[in-house]
């Protein structure tokens, strides 16, 4: 496996989870994926593990860019609430985009 598979594999997953995080623990229900952005970050960390593991940069790069999208929109409500608090979740899934992101670059062939 090469080291963009290897980044894009692990970004995939770590950005497929943070729909399970709960506060220190992640919590496997379905009822975390009722909501339509944790069912959309679920399935952009899916879509870029299968990518990535498929060799397709492009698709790579389009599904990290839908889970950056919903992790700016995060951002943004974060600043914009009254209290700041960044918590694990919110890490999580920027360090997942960024290894995504990263996955999806590199020289043609």
């Amino acid at each position: 496996m090469s080291r963009n598979a290897t980044l894009g594999l692990i970004g995939g997953i770590l950005i497929a989870v943070t729909v399970f995080l709960n506060g220190n623990t992640i919590t496997f229900d379905g009822d975390a994926l009722r909501a339509t952005t944790s069912l959309v970050l679920f399935a952009a960390g899916i879509a870029v593990i299968a990518f990535s593991l498929g060799g397709n940069r492009e698709g790579t790069s389009y599904a990290a860019t839908v889970a950056g999208t919903l992790a700016l929109i995060q951002v943004i409500e974060l600043l914009r609430s009254s209290s700041i608090s960044i918590d694990v979740r919110l890490v999580v899934l920027v360090v997942g985009v960024v290894l995504a992101f990263v996955s999806s670059v590199g020289k043609r062939r």
